[in-house]
């Protein structure tokens, strides 16, 4: 896909909001090849986001964050791509992701006193991750980076200490998922994700709770 060019992959991006298209239609209707259709669409397919049948493809959830963020990669604006998708998506995109991986998860999830809401609260035994999408168009670093890992740890000490029914005995993971990778892998401890690697970092995360911050009860 490294030759595609943003055009390109903006041209496609449309018709990920539908269930089933036609690679046929999309030629038709973008003046694409077929085959350059079938090649931006390739590592969806592989990654069974998408499946595709001859000339159908069926979409699944999660493809549009993916080739949004490839888009992005390849010299799209942000402003370009938020024409095309809600970021709405995005938060879609990592709520049925840990659900995949056998979470059980909230999406939007809010305390009233204090006031605090937490893009997706993902539950799994032992642990919750406390997620915070961050849909900025520019590399998350700096005191942007620390302002908002600060907020995240804050949120999740809130939620241990007032739901103590849902949350128990659990221990929280407070994440930041980014749109674009960020100068720091870890801040604090806390896991700085972004959204391409979300899908790997879920798979992981249970064997690693070591390596990342983790707030109990007791601590708060």
């Amino acid at each position: 896909m490294a030759y595609l060019n943003s055009n390109t992959l903006l041209k496609i991006l449309p018709y990920l909001r539908g269930r089933t298209f036609s690679i046929q239609k999309v030629a038709d209707s973008t003046g694409l090849p077929g085959e350059t259709v079938i090649e931006v669409l390739s590592p969806l397919i592989e990654q069974n986001y998408l499946e595709i049948d001859e000339d159908k493809v069926f979409v699944k959830k999660n493809s549009i964050p993916i080739l949004s963020i490839q888009a992005l990669k390849a010299g799209a604006s942000f402003n370009e791509i938020l024409k095309l998708v809600g970021w709405q998506d995005f938060e879609d995109f990592v709520h049925n992701l840990v659900l995949e991986y056998g979470f059980t998860s909230f999406k939007n999830y809010r305390v009233k006193e204090p006031r605090v809401e937490i893009d997706v609260l993902a539950l799994k035994g032992s642990f919750g991750l406390v997620i915070d999408c961050k849909q900025w168009h520019k590399v998350l670093g700096g005191s942007d980076l620390d302002r908002v890992v600060a907020k995240q740890i804050s949120r999740a000490k809130v939620l241990l200490a007032i739901d103590k029914n849902l949350l128990k005995d659990k221990v929280l993971v407070p994440v930041i998922v980014t749109l674009l990778p960020s100068s720091e892998r870890y801040y604090y401890g806390v896991p700085i994700v972004p959204c391409e690697m979300f899908k790997s970092f879920v798979g992981e995360i249970d064997g690693r709770l070591s390596e990342v911050l983790t707030i109990s009860r007791e601590s708060v």
